[in-house]
């Protein structure tokens, strides 16, 4: 049987029958005419490529039809298509080299799949992150579960800075010289001496490094000042060429009819959002140096493979951006500037650990505290 371009929504499917159509003539599925046709056997290694992350549902709670799973992920078959012309097509594709002798069941485009991540006897590295997160904050020594091959798979989200590009860094405060307000500059605003240097998200108490954000908003915001307080606000520049990794980085888009493996390529980009996610996640106690611990030590293992710094999301400025530079000397200060805090906005949510009960109670112990005023 054959199909032709205008069966699929996703562009290099419509490219691929296109560019390698021996014939024209009619499409056995959406029933064009006259059109560039290819036989769906042709089809058959991109699609097991792309269906290699999906496996047999093990229970129907967990299921979803396969074709569903593949048009919301991958968005393959163009809407003119009717659903049974969709499933037809996928299951023509997928069976085109099917084996009786292989052991392995014909694909059904109707029946119930999940992805391979959602086994519960698989993990994906996203998840063996997250069991790390838990498991340092009560044994600091336990290894990072990081491969060699994951080294090689950051990469993609490495950048390069050059020398002069700008940052920015704040302290809360000012010089205050003849009742002069002046901007705290130099080495007043620059990184702790080692005597100083509290643990923070990519480093251990004593252990210095740079901080800064990639724009002047999100600086002011990292040092969550009060309504009304100044801010002195340093403008930096690199001393030398950098090479960081970028965990707020757009990567590419995956093209699941490409990639052998694709399930490990996509664990390793919710991988790389996980990280992103540590390094951004405020503190809940100030006093708690343990929730730091995860960060230290991925910026030690990041370290380790000769970056130089790690841009990771601001949880304070949402869609601003802060480096954290090893070397705390790879810059210098420009010029400082004194500024003044006008709005500060917050957002809030419902702790979840409360039931209604106790919400009430506090609710009620609040009047009547406020009554007794």
């Amino acid at each position: 049987m054959h199909c032709c371009a205008n069966c699929f929504a996703h562009p290099w499917l419509k490219d691929y029958v296109t560019d390698r159509h021996k014939l024209v003539g009619a499409c056995d599925f959406c029933n064009s005419i006259e059109v560039p046709i290819l036989p769906t056997d042709e089809l058959a290694l991109p699609f097991h490529r792309m269906l290699s992350m999906y496996t047999e549902a093990d229970t129907f709670e967990r299921g979803e039809t396969l074709l569903s799973l593949v048009q919301g992920h991958w968005a393959v078959f163009d809407d003119s298509l009717d659903e049974d012309q969709q499933a037809s097509l996928l299951e023509e594709i997928a069976n085109a080299d099917w084996d009786d002798d292989d052991g392995m069941p014909m694909v059904d485009a109707q029946g119930l799949y999940m992805t391979n991540a959602s086994d519960l006897f698989r993990q994906t590295q996203g998840d063996v992150w997250d069991e790390f997160c838990d498991a340092v904050r009560t044994d600091p020594d336990v290894p990072i579960p990081f491969d060699d091959f994951i080294a090689e798979e950051l990469a993609e989200s490495e950048e390069s800075l050059q020398a002069g590009t700008k940052s920015y860094r704040c302290r809360l405060g000012f010089h205050l010289e003849d009742y002069e307000k002046s901007p705290w500059n130099g080495v007043d605003i620059g990184p702790p001496p080692a005597n100083s240097a509290l643990a923070g998200r990519a480093n251990a108490d004593g252990q210095v490094v740079l901080y800064v954000a990639d724009d002047e908003k999100t600086a002011v915001s990292e040092v969550r000042p009060a309504l009304g307080l100044y801010v002195s606000v340093a403008e930096l520049k690199l001393k030398r060429d950098c090479r960081i990794l970028d965990l707020t980085k757009e990567l590419p888009e995956l093209n699941p009819f490409e990639r052998d493996n694709l399930g490990w390529f996509l664990g390793i980009r919710d991988l790389l959002t996980r990280l992103g996610d540590e390094m951004a996640r405020p503190l809940e106690r100030n006093d708690d140096k343990t929730l730091y611990m995860p960060c230290q030590r991925l910026a030690d293992y990041i370290r380790q493979n000769a970056y130089d710094g790690i841009r990771y999301p601001s949880a304070l400025n949402p869609g601003g951006t802060n480096v954290v530079f090893f070397d705390p000397a790879v810059a210098e200060v420009i010029e400082s500037n004194l500024v003044k805090v006008t709005v500060v906005n917050f957002d809030y949510e419902r702790h979840k650990g409360f039931s209604e009960q106790t919400l009430a109670a506090s609710k009620t112990w609040t009047e009547r505290t406020d009554d007794a005023k």
